[in-house]
Parts: C-alpha cells; sequence; structure tokens
C-alpha cells in the first residue's frame, strides 16, 4: 500500500513538474515576442571597439605623463633637500623606517579581518 502511495504522490509531483516547465516555456516565448533579440551590425560593433581602444589608449598615456611627472617632482624635492639640509633627509629616512613596520602590521590586521 505504501508503494502504491509514494508512486502515486510521485507520478503527481511529475505531473506538477511538466506543468511548471510547460508554463516556464510560455512564459518564455511570451517575452521572446515582446522583445526579440536583434544582433547588432558588425561594423557598429567594431566601430564601437576602435573607440574603446583609443579612449584606453589615451587614458594610459595620460595616467603615464602623471606618474612621471610625480617622480619628477618628488626626486628634485629629495635631491634639493639632500643638498641643502640632508640632516632633515635623514630624519625624514628614520621616520619611515620606523612607520614601515607600524603600515605593515595594521595592513597584515585588516586582510585577517576580512
Amino acid at each position: 500500500m505504501k508503494e502504491y502511495d509514494s508512486k502515486n504522490s510521485n507520478s503527481m509531483q511529475d505531473d506538477e513538474d511538466e506543468l511548471t516547465v510547460e508554463q516556464l516555456i510560455d512564459g518564455l516565448e511570451k517575452l521572446d515576442q515582446w522583445n526579440p533579440v536583434s544582433t547588432p551590425n558588425l561594423q557598429w560593433f567594431q566601430q564601437n571597439v576602435e573607440l574603446e581602444k583609443k579612449r584606453i589608449r589615451k587614458k594610459q598615456w595620460k595616467d603615464l605623463l602623471t606618474f612621471i611627472s610625480v617622480a619628477v617632482f618628488v626626486l628634485s624635492v629629495v635631491i634639493a633637500v639632500v643638498y641643502h639640509q640632508p640632516i632633515l633627509f635623514l630624519y625624514f629616512q628614520l621616520v619611515g623606517i620606523l612607520l614601515v613596520p607600524l603600515a605593515l602590521h595594521n595592513t597584515r590586521k585588516k586582510v585577517r579581518n576580512e
């Protein structure tokens, strides 16, 4: 008797699953009818790719020039400090050496807490 009940419940569940699948298929077909999918023109796509490549190239050049400018400025300041007041340069070096372990410790702490 239990076997019959389990077969009957499996049969009902299969019927419900089939009904659900049919409803999903019908709904997806209606969506396809309402919103037709069209493939973009190849020329339009290639044009957009080229424009994006140009935009990325411009951004990379801008970033590179910014980096070089900042590097030259920092190097100029360091050279000026070393030649005019070497003791000030040594103090900066000492402060930097003392702060590096603190910065590394804080960074490691943040990574562990995530």
